[in-house]
């Protein structure tokens, strides 16, 4: 894996506070930090000599850019590019092998306390490694860092950065696992002696996913939730006014490439807080 933290920058205010999350991350890591902009070809093909006065402007934006967080970065080496292509696959095929492709949310607008911001699922689907999606107000007085948990290996991955996050933080670490009552498909008045409520199994699930986080972060606080009712609802729930919010998505290939699980993909929807896409390595 590459030593080095790519953030995409669009352009829009919601740039800094992904610039200054990307800092955050890498500066105890010694890790490069690597502002990259794609100048759209499909605008390159509408106007005659678009790409190279995009290539100029965003040259110059970005060594503004670099300028301003040199003074923040104390440590990570800054770096940008330029680049020509699909604003999404660009993007995430540039990012292939770095540790975090760090981008904010490029919000189409509200409703309730949701941020709903459809470009930024496309680029955690199409990412190959994980993503770190940062509101353009991302609250840096948040609370807690939350994870969701599911027993499968990559919900370890993101067990793992949540603790690592929280424990730099100096943040309690909310761990959820969401169960529900099924609903099979039977016959009218077919009576099958369904389980109602979690059992042992369901908590072994969740020990199992936070063992051994005591003896590597003696100091973190750990919270253990076993939910009722639907993982969305309860993670949302839970990281409202977070400082991070964790999930882990199973890689998938070809077309399937585009969509993230269904958990994941409306979380970077709704977006409570900064959310974290992990893939496991």
């Amino acid at each position: 894996m590459d030593e080095r933290v790519v953030v995409g920058m669009s352009g829009r205010p919601s740039d800094r506070e992904a610039l200054r999350w990307a800092l955050d991350y890498a500066r105890p890591r010694r890790l490069a930090v690597e502002l990259v902009h794609v100048v759209d070809e499909n605008w390159a093909n509408i106007a005659e000599g678009y790409t190279h006065r995009a290539r100029e402007q965003a040259e110059r934006s970005l060594a503004r850019e670099i300028a301003d967080a040199a003074p923040r970065a104390l440590g990570p080496n800054l770096h940008a590019t330029v680049l020509e292509g699909s604003a999404t696959g660009a993007l995430t095929d540039w990012a292939e092998g770095a540790e975090l492709l760090v981008i904010g949310s490029h919000a189409l607008g509200r409703f309730r306390d949701y941020l709903f911001s459809t470009r930024s699922a496309q680029i955690a689907a199409h990412a190959p490694g994980s993503v770190v999606i940062v509101p353009e107000r991302a609250d840096r007085n948040g609370s807690g860092v939350v994870v969701g948990v599911d027993g499968s290996e990559v919900s370890l991955a993101a067990v793992r950065f949540a603790a690592e996050q929280a424990d730099r933080l100096g943040q309690r670490l909310t761990a959820v696992y969401c169960w529900s009552a099924p609903a099979p498909w039977t016959e009218e008045g077919a009576m099958i002696d369904w389980p109602m409520e979690p059992d042992d199994a369901d908590r072994l699930v969740l020990a199992e996913a936070v063992a051994g986080l005591a003896e590597l972060y003696p100091d973190l606080e750990l919270d253990l939730r076993l939910d009722l009712g639907l993982p969305v609802d309860a993670l949302v729930t839970a990281a409202t006014d977070a400082r991070l919010l964790v999930v882990g998505s199973h890689t998938r290939q070809g077309f399937a490439r585009f969509w993230l699980g269904s958990v994941s993909h409306v979380i970077v929807l709704t977006m409570p807080c900064p959310v974290a896409v992990i893939r496991a390595v």
